[in-house]
């Protein structure tokens, strides 16, 4: 008999104190930010004329604001620009009342008279650098498909504070405006902006006004709807496009030259996305287009400009003929998420950066929403992550965050954003993982419907303008008809997450929550009102499974009970994994959960390993708790279940590096892995399901990097296949095949690798290649790897990313650290905003010796600034917990193993 589950609408409110720190809705008066609220901007008129010889550029622009009282100076943004001119009306004024300030990024007019309260019209002349950082205005060197000739593009990068190095603007996200940009460019190019073009013209370059240095034409687009500064674009190069219309919007994928085909699969999944949403949100798309990008360089990952999105190519351009599966999933994710914050972002945009997760967790939870509903087959909440800085944590993204929001080092969901520096901190995990994660479990809570409802009221009431978290608990009470508010304060107001501790007596289940924290004793204790969810599972009868039986519960206190549950009935709280929450049961009810093991969902199978590996990092389980659980597993190839596995073995295998022991546990981890490999065996099945090739894919990096010479001969058989034919190789193994040969090579098979990856112009397969050669465990071939990040052979964020895989994925994390420091000053030439205070601390978080905790503390002093403490403080975290986790954890793994007798196996 089929499993079937009934969700019970037990839901118990208990009396709630009022919010945490009754949190305001907006008000643009109160919105926090360094620029004056007097004067704002309504529109700004931009002109832009690029010199690609001298990669400099001339501008103009006319901005109309409207001054709510008299003053007597113009506060607003400007970074790394010359402003030649200004006037105010028509009033031409002394360059002597032009003050910049490059340390607080500010550009003060003083006036010669009283400004009264009114309209006024702002003009500016300015110009500016064009650079490689992926920082405002930035260009992009690449070879063009076909032709392999070396080109240049343009493009732009604003958030969180960079629209003012292309234009002096009031460049904080609450002064909104209408923009209208013109720009001069080349007659070959396309340039793209935020909104269709209106008019476009040759220009004669000798006319004086034109301001062009050859042929060209000048370009004028629509003016926006009223934006954020940070949401401009302005992308333009030797581009090509596809597009269709469909959901009322004409949508195209624009590419370099000769790539554009390659964004058929994106074009028709963004007309699927945007149908889903306009049906969601209640609102249509309000643009007449939406272009998807693709950018040959710059910054690294997505950008959710309105109307123009950018991307790196890879994460756009599936090329049927050599991307894989993964690819595939990964583009349809990215596009999904950065379509959302075309209404939650764009529509309607946090106030200040303190609620950036009203972007970022949203985009996040509503993009793996819609990834999942068109795509049930991809378990997409259980997905691995693997993020494009190496340094960061890869896994389930739930787990990922929680594993962060465990430390000392966590903060809360909204947090404390001074300025633009305390901004770009502000990506990271909490931001995106927990905010999603947390939607997740109050949408669980509300129900779909209702939060559907209070999403919709929230869009409504908000657009064009800006809100506050308060705002969106508003529409969500309103909508669900319960205390939102009340209830999220502790999720979103204050760090970590709890544990909830489940112990038996007689027919009652007694509920205790506690801080559950990660190598940080004496936290403060914390407490949370926790949406539970649990299941009761009956004992099977005759090979058939009783029914799953499941409740939701509010528990607003530190204990709880459940009454009436006999002592022989499995009790699983935390029903799919939704809650973001760890559970630990006793002795009895983790007993009989693990003998339920074959009657929990995938979902359910997962949460329990994730919490029993997370108990076991706490110290609050013996390592034997996690290994007898996933002994326990049912025999299969859920990938996963699978997943979690080797996620984990992954961590002990690195965290022993240097260490005896090491080869035991890969002895143990291999014998365990290599049966499920041995089922799905070398070569793709017909009308196998996505989740066995990513699983077998999965599995060749795994056993390859735990030592199993038969797969490592296995890859290098096929390598040497794939260079005479590369037809030979499914492209859903070439990632994986690739890397262990890199990890396993001498120095003619690692030249091969990088020939191969000089000479193609897929970002996609470049990057593929590049990733094995920084693999190497040789570390002569190490040292290579990490010289091509001085060059110009990959774009300028993925040159810097391979010192982080070379620290990863080697064998020494110590060869990265030692290269990175003698040249940091070349290296950090390559960042982009987000990578700026990250780089550095980042490479430490493979070390396991406390001493490494101390060298980066000192070299900081000296050399890092004073914006990057709070990743230096979540280094040397980490290195600390690895230190004393490895000390703890050794003698844990080589008793367990050595009462069991593990062979050496393959």
């Amino acid at each position: 008999m089929a499993e079937m589950r009934i969700r019970a609408g037990l839901i118990t409110l208990f009396a709630l104190p009022l919010a945490m720190n009754g949190e305001q809705p907006y008000t643009f008066a109160n919105t926090p930010g360094k620029l004056p609220k007097e004067v704002a901007p309504l529109e700004y008129s931009i002109r832009i004329v690029p010199d690609i010889s001298k990669f400099t550029f001339s501008g103009g622009e006319t901005v109309k604001v409207k001054a709510s009282v008299p003053v007597h100076a113009l506060i607003l943004n400007s970074l790394e620009l010359n402003i030649t001119k200004a006037s105010i009306d028509g009033t031409q004024l002394s360059p002597d009342v032009i003050k910049l300030d490059p340390n607080n990024e500010l550009l003060t007019i003083a006036l010669p008279n009283e400004l009264a309260a009114g309209e006024h019209s702002l003009a500016l002349e300015f110009n500016g650098t064009i650079t490689q950082k992926g920082r405002g205005f930035y260009y992009m060197p690449y070879q063009e498909q076909g032709t392999g000739a070396k080109k240049i593009t343009l493009g732009t990068q604003f958030e969180p504070s960079d629209a003012r190095r292309f234009f002096p603007c009031w460049d904080e996200p609450s002064f909104r405006a209408r923009f209208q940009l013109t720009t001069v460019v080349p007659e070959n190019w396309l340039a793209v902006s935020n909104m269709p073009v209106e008019s476009e013209h040759k220009i004669d370059p000798t006319s004086p006004s034109s301001g062009a240095t050859s042929i060209g034409k000048e370009v004028r687009f629509q003016a926006t709807p009223s934006m954020s500064s940070y949401l401009n674009v302005f992308v333009a190069g030797e581009l090509d496009l596809i597009e269709k219309k469909a959901a009322g919007t004409q949508i195209r994928v624009i590419a370099t030259k000769g790539k554009a085909e390659w964004g058929r699969y994106a074009l028709e999944s963004t007309a699927q996305i945007l149908d889903y949403y306009n049906d969601y949100f209640g609102v249509r798309y309000p643009l007449p287009k939406l272009d998807q990008i693709a950018i040959p360089g710059g910054f690294g990952g997505a950008m959710e400009n309105w109307g123009g999105i950018t991307y790196f190519e890879s994460v756009l351009l599936f090329d049927p003929k050599k991307s894989s599966a993964l690819t595939r999933q990964r583009i349809y994710e990215v596009i999904a998420h950065e379509t959302a914050h075309q209404w939650f972002g764009d529509l309607v945009t946090m106030a200040w950066w303190d609620n950036l997760w009203l972007n970022e967790g949203f985009a996040s939870w509503m993009g793996s929403k819609c990834t999942a509903h068109f795509n049930p087959d991809w378990e997409v909440w259980l997905a691995k992550n693997v993020q494009r800085d190496p340094t960061r944590r890869s896994g389930i993204a739930k787990e990922v965050a929680m594993e962060g929001d465990a430390r000392s080092t966590t903060h809360a969901i909204q947090q404390p954003v001074a300025n633009e520096s305390d901004a770009n901190s502000a990506f990271d995990d909490i931001t995106y993982r927990k905010g999603q994660s947390f939607l997740r479990m109050l949408e669980s809570f509300l129900g779909e419907a209702a939060f559907r409802d209070g999403i919709r009221r929230y869009i409504a009431a908000h657009k064009y303008s800006n809100s506050t978290t308060a705002d969106l608990w508003k529409a969500l009470s309103d909508a669900s008809g319960k205390p939102v508010a009340q209830i999220a304060a502790a999720w979103t107001e204050q760090p970590g997450f709890p544990i909830v501790i489940v112990k038996r007596n007689g027919d009652k289940v007694l509920l205790e929550q506690q801080r559950f924290t990660i190598n940080y004793p004496n936290a403060p204790a914390l407490e949370w009102k926790i949406p539970l969810t649990y299941e009761f599972i009956a004992q099977a009868v005759e090979g058939k499974q009783d029914l799953v039986v499941g409740g939701t519960r509010l528990m607003t206190n530190k204990i709880d009970t459940l009454p009436n549950v006999p002592a022989n009935r499995v009790i699983k709280i935390n029903a799919n994994g939704a809650g973001n929450y760890r559970v630990q049961y006793d002795r009895d009810s983790w007993k009989l959960l693990l003998d339920s093991l074959p009657y929990l969902s995938v979902d359910d199978r997962v949460n329990l390993l994730c919490d029993a590996w997370a108990l076991v990092q706490a110290n609050r389980a013996d390592i034997s708790l996690y290994l007898n659980s996933i002994a326990k597993v049912p025999r299969g190839h859920e990938l996963a279940e699978r997943d979690q596995i080797v996620n984990t073995f992954d961590y002990i295998n690195r965290l022993l590096i240097g260490d005896p022991s090491r080869e035991k546990f890969q002895a143990y981890a291999r014998s365990f892995l290599r049966p499920t490999f041995d089922e799905l065996g070398w070569e793709p099945k017909k009308d196998e399901s996505p989740r066995d090739s990513l699983l077998r894919a999965s599995l060749i990096v795994a056993l390859g990097d735990l030592g199993d010479q038969e797969i490592i001969a296995g890859c290098k058989k096929r390598f040497e296949k794939f260079i005479v034919g590369p037809a030979s190789l499914a492209p859903n193994l070439r990632v994986s095949v690739c890397f262990i040969v890199g990890h396993n090579s001498d120095d003619a098979t690692w030249n091969r690798l990088h020939e191969l990856g000089l000479k193609t112009t897929s970002i996609e397969e470049k990057q593929n290649y590049y990733d094995a050669l920084a693999a190497a465990g040789d570390p002569e071939l190490g040292k290579k790897a990490l010289q091509i990040s001085l060059t110009n052979e990959l774009p300028t964020s993925r040159a810097l990313q391979l010192v982080g895989k070379v620290a990863r994925d080697g064998r020494d994390p110590g060869l990265a650290w030692n290269f990175a420091k003698a040249n940091m000053k070349a290296l950090l030439e390559k960042t982009d905003a987000l990578g700026a205070n990250t780089f550095a601390p980042g490479l430490f978080v493979f070390f396991s010796e406390k001493s490494r905790a101390d060298e980066l503390k000192t070299y900081a002093k000296s050399n890092l600034p004073g914006t990057s403490a709070k990743e230096i403080a979540k280094a040397v975290d980490e290195v600390e917990f690895r230190a004393e986790f490895k000390q703890r954890l050794v003698p844990q793994l080589n008793h367990w193993i050595d009462q069991r007798g593990v062979a050496s196996g393959h």
